[in-house]
């Protein structure tokens, strides 16, 4: 989808923008925050709404490589411009709201609120106002400031009853949202014999390709739901060795090993999936990506 958003460029130029800004969120979808980094950063120098709505891209795409410096540089900039339309404050108090920044959220709900046109604002009156634009950054607010237990004030009030029915309705009807991340413990291509041999209860087979390969497939689909950031946590023989010693643990305890992977992160030893094409392959087998587990498969 990415590339055929790309494709579009050339065929409609007066929709640059727009394009290259459908094309920056396809590419972090599909984990090339590098090239939604790159689309994002042309869309936002049109400027314009687009570039706007871009620079919400870039900042999610940097919060997504821990780049969060980066990434409210980013937010400041869109401050800064002082864009007349509510959209791109308002999907920047969800991106931070759903990054659990909840004192950041309401600002950026607060300058939305102030973004909202007269005409926005009267649409709440229709029959079908619990529906409207206007109705939806307002419920967004009051969502903000219940969770950080603010008295309700005359906006909160203000909120159509019905919306908060429907919005919950939609949540029970709706399956939850994927988490932003997954991490994975995984032992490493020239560790699964060993540990078969060490802890035959725990790793039952010693067919590493066919190890790997599940873990690809499992990888693919969980990316195909929505998670935006896939961590791979390699494990070793000696690593849980070390630590069951350390801590009087039992190694077929899933806690033991939830510890253990723990420890590996803060000890910055962990891996994002997928790697680079030209990069070594995950599974530690030192062939490039493309070549081991990164090739297409017909399944």
């Amino acid at each position: 989808m990415a590339a055929e958003s790309e494709a579009d460029l050339d065929r409609y130029p007066d929709q640059r923008g727009e394009i290259l800004l459908e094309a920056a969120q396809h590419w972090h979808r599909a984990g090339n925050h590098e090239r939604a980094i790159e689309l994002s950063t042309e869309a936002i120098a049109l400027g314009g709404e687009d570039g706007a709505h871009a620079r919400i891209t870039l900042a999610e795409v940097l919060f997504d490589c821990d780049r969060s410096a980066d990434a409210c540089a980013q937010l400041e900039a869109l401050r800064r411009e002082r864009s007349p339309s509510a959209a791109p404050y308002h999907l920047a108090a969800e991106l931070l709201e759903e990054r659990g920044d909840l004192e950041q959220a309401l600002t950026w709900f607060n300058i939305a609120v102030s973004r909202l046109t007269e005409q926005e604002m009267a649409a709440r009156d229709t029959e079908l106002g619990l529906l409207s634009y206007a109705n939806n950054v307002l419920a967004g607010r009051r969502r903000v400031r219940r969770t950080l237990a603010l008295p309700a004030d005359e906006l909160d009030d203000s909120v159509s009853g019905l919306a908060e029915r429907a919005d919950e309705f939609v949540r029970a009807a709706a399956p939850p949202p994927p988490p932003r991340e997954v991490r994975v413990l995984f032992w490493l291509r020239d560790e699964i014999t060993r540990a078969h041999e060490t802890w035959p209860h725990l790793v039952e087979h010693t067919d590493a390709g066919a190890y790997t390969a599940d873990r690809e497939k499992a990888n693919r689909e969980l990316a195909d739901t929505g998670i935006a950031r896939i961590t791979m946590v390699p494990l070793t023989v000696a690593k849980l060795i070390d630590y069951t010693t350390r801590t009087g643990s039992d190694p077929a305890d899933s806690d033991t090993r939830h510890a253990c992977m723990n420890e590996i992160i803060d000890e910055g030893n962990t891996l994002t999936w997928p790697p680079p094409r030209n990069a070594p392959c995950w599974c530690g087998s030192a062939t490039k990506y493309k070549k081991c587990c990164g090739r297409p498969t017909s399944s």
